[in-house]
C-alpha cells in the first residue's frame, strides 16, 4: 500500500488553493453585486499602485540615467561650443596683433623710429640752425619730457648730434658738424680710438683728433660710437673714412642734417 508524500500533499493544496482564489476573483469580477462591486474596485486600485510602486524604482532610475546621459551630452556641446568660442577669440586676438604690428611699424616708417636697446624717446625738429660759427637744431622735448643735457640724438642708427641746453618743453642740440661737438669712437676692423670734431665750414667732413701714432684706413672704413663718457650709447655709426686724390682721409657724415624732421633722443643707455 502507497502513502502519499508530504511534498505532494502541498503541492494539491496549493493547486486548490489558486484555483479556489481564482474562482472568486472571476466570480467577484462578473458579479454586478454592490459589495463585491466595491470589493472588485479596491482590489483594483490595490493591484495598480501596487504595480506603480513596484515600477516607480524602475522609473526614477531610467529617468535619471536618461537625466544623466542627456546632462553629459549637453555639457559635452556646452564645452565644444566654449572651445571654439575660445579658439575664434585666440585667432581674432592673432589678427589684431599682426595689424597692429604692421601699423606699428608703418608708424615707424613715417617718423623715423628704430628699435634701440636703451631708453628712448621720440621728438619733432622744430627749427634747423647753420651760420659760420656752427650748426644745430630745436627740438619739441625738454625737461618735462625727462630731457638732460647731454642726452645724444640719433636717426636710423646714425648720430646726429647732442642736447647742450633745455627749457621745460623744447631742447637745443649741437649737431655732430658743429665746431663744439665732440664724440669718441673706433674706426674702422682694427678699432682705432679718436675723437670727432665737427667743422662748421663745411657740412660733409668731420675731423679726427687725438689719433694713435700708427694707424692705417681703408675707404669706406665706419666709425662708431665709444661709450667713454657713459652718455654716449656703444655702436652708433657716426661717419665714414673717404680718401682723396693724394690719399688724405676725412670723416664723411652719414645724413644730411638739414633734412631732419623726427629724430630719437636717448635718454638712457643703460
Amino acid at each position: 500500500m502507497k502513502f502519499a508524500s508530504s511534498e505532494n500533499v502541498d503541492v494539491k493544496k496549493n493547486i486548490i488553493i489558486f484555483l479556489i482564489i481564482s474562482l472568486i476573483l472571476f466570480f467577484v469580477d462578473r458579479s454586478n453585486n454592490q459589495y463585491l462591486k466595491a470589493a472588485r474596485s479596491s482590489i483594483n486600485d490595490a493591484i495598480i499602485y501596487s504595480t506603480v510602486v513596484l515600477k516607480s524604482p524602475f522609473i526614477f532610475l531610467s529617468n535619471l540615467l536618461g537625466t544623466t546621459v542627456k546632462f553629459f551630452d549637453e555639457e559635452k556641446v556646452i564645452n565644444k561650443n566654449k572651445i571654439l568660442d575660445l579658439e575664434n577669440q585666440i585667432e581674432k586676438l592673432k589678427n589684431e596683433k599682426i595689424s597692429l604690428a604692421l601699423q606699428l611699424e608703418n608708424f615707424r616708417k613715417i617718423t623715423g623710429e628704430e628699435n634701440y636697446p636703451f631708453e628712448t624717446m621720440q621728438a619733432k625738429v622744430l627749427m634747423y640752425k647753420s651760420n659760420i660759427l656752427h650748426q644745430s637744431i630745436i627740438i619739441n622735448k625738454g625737461t618735462n619730457d625727462g630731457i638732460k643735457i647731454g642726452n645724444p640724438l640719433i636717426k636710423n642708427n646714425i648720430l646726429v648730434g647732442k642736447v647742450y641746453k633745455t627749457n621745460f618743453n623744447s631742447s637745443h642740440a649741437f649737431l655732430i658738424t658743429n665746431n663744439n661737438s665732440r664724440v669718441p669712437v673706433r674706426i674702422g676692423k682694427n678699432n682705432y680710438k679718436a675723437i670727432v670734431v665737427g667743422d662748421s665750414n663745411t657740412n660733409n667732413k668731420l675731423n679726427l683728433e687725438f689719433l694713435p701714432k700708427e694707424y692705417s684706413f681703408n675707404n669706406g672704413d665706419y666709425a662708431y660710437t665709444t661709450n667713454l663718457d657713459n652718455i654716449m650709447p656703444e655702436g652708433i655709426m657716426v661717419g665714414k673714412i673717404s680718401l682723396d686724390e693724394k690719399k688724405n682721409f676725412f670723416l664723411e657724415p652719414l645724413y644730411d642734417f638739414s633734412q631732419l624732421d623726427y629724430l630719437t633722443v636717448v635718454k638712457n643707455n643703460k
